[in-house]
Parts: structure tokens; sequence; C-alpha cells
């Protein structure tokens, strides 16, 4: 079996413990152990959706999609206000700077060239720094390389939750856009239906190979203007309508109420909570 998700999957959690898979028997764990299945899991704290995708890929591209494989378990996000901005926008004396308006190109001379070839130094570029090309998203993001390789999306953008977060020489004039616009873009209808194109990727791929595909999704942050996730999932079960058998492997688990007797400060689910999601979805396995 093959658990593919995010920080819930992963078994995060800020209580006593606190730290990436602090909880060490999550409803994965307890659902393989009951089915009777070795468990590969794959929990990828903070990432997006597009990143899971990527996963899929690799983990079809190395064969472990195969006749040993009898489940995979999606966790992915329904929207997303992670705001990923190029790395380019945020090199101090990067692109920004050799930018024409009026053409809407880049023309670099070889001067200009090689300044930004010494603005990429510092962030390990993978155009610039061959060091760094070639991680992987699963091998990058397991914990014991999280501090010392770089996944491909993490070569090529840079996560920013917040503005604040940036060095103070990073140009405000290339980053400002990328958090405004999600205003409008963060778990709008456009963000679902982003999200549920890749999610139904991920969904062909398991299938291609033979291997039974299940997904569910976690609470998350509520849109003030668009509503909660459960809103999110009946928007995107209508904008599939026919084109899509996606909903007839979706195991729902979002009447699990989060309350401070089943998650942590944090927002994850603690033991107890792994206990209800396992519940809410071992019937449906069996």
């Amino acid at each position: 079996m093959i658990a593919l998700g995010t920080s819930h999957t992963a078994g995060d959690c800020g209580g006593p413990t606190y730290g990436p898979t602090s909880i060490k028997e999550t409803a994965y764990d307890m659902i393989a152990n009951e089915l009777g299945l070795e468990l590969v899991k794959i929990g990828m704290s903070g990432c997006m959706t597009a990143d899971l995708l990527q996963a899929t890929n690799e983990l079809a591209h190395h064969k472990a999609l195969n006749d040993n494989c009898k489940l995979f378990m999606l966790e992915p996000r329904l929207g997303d206000r992670t705001v990923r901005i190029p790395i380019e926008a945020t090199m101090p004396n990067g692109v920004l700077h050799f930018y024409d308006p009026e053409s809407y190109s880049i023309e670099l001379t070889n001067t200009q060239r090689n300044a930004f070839r010494e603005s990429s130094k510092d962030l390990n570029h993978p155009l610039i720094n061959e060091n760094w090309q070639g991680y992987g998203i699963i091998e990058a993001w397991a914990p014991e390389n999280a501090n010392s390789n770089f996944a491909i999306v993490q070569q090529v953008s840079i996560d920013c939750r917040n503005l604040d977060s940036l060095n103070d020489n990073v140009s405000k004039l290339s980053t400002q856009p990328f958090f405004e616009s999600m205003a409008f873009y963060g778990h709008g209808p456009l963000d679902i239906f982003n999200s549920v194109t890749m999610i139904d990727s991920i969904r062909h791929i398991v299938e291609a190979n033979n291997v039974k595909f299940n997904w569910q999704v976690v609470h998350g942050e509520v849109s003030k203007i668009f509503g909660s996730y459960a809103d999110s999932a009946k928007l995107t079960e209508k904008l599939l309508g026919k084109h899509s058998t996606l909903f007839d492997n979706y195991i729902d688990i979002l009447d699990i109420e989060k309350t401070h007797e089943n998650t942590c400060k944090c927002g994850h689910y603690n033991k107890q909570g792994h206990n209800q999601w396992y519940e809410n979805t071992i019937n449906h396995l069996r």
C-alpha cells in the first residue's frame, strides 16, 4: 500500500512531541495494518498538489506501481493558498533588472548574463549550480534529506507564506503581485479546478498501472469568499460532471469535526484525530 499526501499523511503534530512525523501511528498506518499490507508512506509536509502529481510520476517511473501494490491512497489539497514564487523574481540583481517592459522580453548581454549567474549562486539555481540538479520530489522531501537536498520545485521556486520572510533585498515589485493575486485565486473555483485536474491525473496514472485508487481530503483553511473544503468538494463534483469518475473513488472524512480534542494547536490531527480518520475510512476499504 502506498499512501501519498501532505503533512497530515506524514503525521505532523504540534503537541508534546512537536515536529514532523511525530504521530508514529497515523490513520494510514492503522489502515495498512488492518488490511495486512506493507505501507510505503510518503507525507510531503507543505507540498502542493502539483508536487504530489510529480511524486506519482516518479513512483510510476521507478516501477513502484507494480503487481505488489494493492492500494494507493491519496491525500491532496483541494485548493491551496500557498504562494510559490519563481526563484528569478527573488534575485536582488536578477532578471527583473534586465526586463524590458516594452518588448516583454529579457535580453541579456554577456555582462548581464554573468551578473545573473552571480545572483543565482547564493540561491543554488539549477541552471548555475550543478550540485543541486537532479533531486526528485520524493528523494529530496524525505526527512533525512530535507535540509541537504533541494527537490526539483525548490530549485526553481521559493515557497513564501509571508512577504516579510523574504530578504530585504528581494524585489517587492516582482513578488507582491503573487500575494495579491491569491486573494482572488486561493480556494476559488479556478484554484479548485486546477487542483482536481491534477488529482484526476494522479488517478489515471495509478489505475493505468492496475492499482486500486482512493482519495480523501483533510480539513484545511476555510475561504471567507468560497466557503469550506466540503463546499469545495461539492463544487468540484459539479465541475467534473459526467466527464470523470473521480468521485467514485472519494472517501469523505470531512465530517470529522476539528476540535481541541482531536487536533493539536498546529491544526493537525493528534492521535485521537487519526483514530477517527481511520474509523471513517476503513469500512470503505474492507
